[in-house]
């Protein structure tokens, strides 16, 4: 199972650290993958949730693509991702309940859909973490890494 923290966090939601390379870089290095949060800014790549907040480039990303899952937050960062760097791991959504990945991979916010291993399966509070009850999906993601990891790994 792989485990992907949701903008970088491992125990808990910071949104100061949120999507800031260097917090990226330390959920990486703790052997975890990260969710990332893409937007453009006057045609630069940039990582924020709501705003374009910190300046990456198609190098920074490709250094890391191998455990990230880039989800862009525009129509302008899908298509800069196709264009630079079309290999890495990424998916759009707003409000689906499940989305596609580039890598086929079904990102599933529909937590009523019988998971498999082809579902990653967003659980952002310690609440869903808790009350979840299925296993047999590929991934999970999460503010609450930690957590995840007591309670799905045996």
């Amino acid at each position: 199972m792989i485990f992907i923290a949701h903008r970088g966090n491992l125990d808990g939601v910071f949104p100061e650290l949120e999507n800031t390379p260097k917090y990226i870089d330390k959920c990486l290095n703790n052997a975890f993958d990260c969710e990332i949060d893409l937007r453009m800014r006057d045609g630069v790549p940039h990582l924020g949730h709501d705003t374009p907040d910190y300046p990456i480039t198609a190098d920074w990303i490709r250094d890391r693509k191998e455990f990230l899952w880039v989800h862009a937050k525009e129509y302008g960062a899908l298509l800069w991702l196709t264009d630079n760097v079309p290999d890495c791991k990424y998916f759009c959504h707003e409000s689906d309940r499940y989305t596609l990945t580039s890598n086929r991979y079904i990102w599933s916010h529909d937590l009523t859909n019988p998971p498999t291993d082809k579902c990653i399966i967003p659980l952002l509070s310690k609440e869903s973490i808790e009350s979840y009850g299925h296993t047999g999906f590929y991934a999970i993601c999460s503010d609450f890494i930690y957590d995840c990891l007591d309670k799905f790994v045996d």
